[in-house]
């Protein structure tokens, strides 16, 4: 079976590690993984299809809701996020942000910042000063005086401490699930077994990883090339108590506002319609 991941990524380390680690073949059942950039609704009609059995993802599963892509469920996450945002020590709340320049890139990030930009009644360009850069560019951002937060995933923790950042979190303690598996409702009723034995070789994996840094460090570094050991190692470090497979009605809830916002086809989106 085929299970789809987006770029390498230390989001991704369970999948990484239930392949590289024989969690899959434990549970009997063979999962190839494989990275591909096709655009998500493209890779929900493989899904739809049967062509591609699951899909390293919430965020698709939540978006096939939205715009009626076709049935998906997510069955579990691999990391809860709740620091979408790291701000200059100086700035202690998302509110401080108002007039000063902050870096996003183009896509995920640059959603969230419509979200905070709704949320205080900004308009963007006028009450923020909004600078797009590559992965490159927002590594260089946090030692550059002139921006004031980077906006970005959690992959760029390592750097944001090198540069005297610090994490804003969200307001009323919502939070971002980051990748996690999901699958066709059609695969969920014709093989429910299957899938079971999927999810239980991610949690399985999620867990390995969180009580051993160095076979996880390891796994990583052979599978998510543009870390050094060092970087490798100190995103362990930040993201070994956020490795969860469970999935919240909070996070959903979320994500469901952030994509509707930028897409402009928002509706409340209960975490029965998306998960399993």
């Amino acid at each position: 079976m085929l299970l789809v991941l987006r770029a390498p990524s230390m989001t991704h380390l369970p999948f990484y590690a239930a392949e590289e680690k024989g969690f899959f073949s434990q549970q009997g059942v063979e999962v190839r993984c494989l990275h591909s950039h096709d655009d998500p609704q493209r890779v929900v009609q493989l899904m739809i299809e049967g062509q591609v059995a699951f899909y390293a993802t919430i965020v698709a599963a939540v978006e096939a809701a939205l715009h009626g892509w076709g049935e998906l469920r997510a069955l579990c996450s691999t990391m809860l996020s709740r620091y979408p945002w790291a701000a200059r020590t100086e700035i202690q709340t998302l509110a401080e942000l108002k007039g000063r320049k902050v870096m996003v890139g183009g896509g995920r990030s640059y959603n969230e910042l419509l979200w905070p930009c709704r949320y205080y009644g900004w308009q963007p360009e006028k009450d923020i000063e909004v600078v797009h850069g590559e992965l490159s560019d927002r590594v260089k951002a946090f030692l550059d005086p002139s921006f004031a937060a980077v906006f970005g995933r959690p992959q760029y923790l390592f750097w944001l401490k090198k540069g005297g950042f610090h994490l804003l979190p969200y307001p009323e303690n919502r939070g971002w699930a980051e990748a996690g598996l999901a699958t066709s409702l059609r695969l969920i009723k014709e093989n429910r077994d299957v899938v079971q034995k999927v999810v239980n070789a991610i949690v399985l994996a999620t867990e390995y990883l969180k009580q051993n840094r160095d076979q996880a460090v390891e796994v990583a570094m052979r599978n998510v090339p543009y870390l050094s050991r060092e970087a490798a190692e100190g995103n362990y470090d930040v993201f070994r108590d956020w490795y969860s497979y469970d999935i919240s009605e909070a996070a959903i809830a979320h994500q469901a506002e952030v994509f509707g916002m930028a897409k402009g086809r928002y509706r409340a989106v209960k975490l029965d319609e998306v998960a399993d």
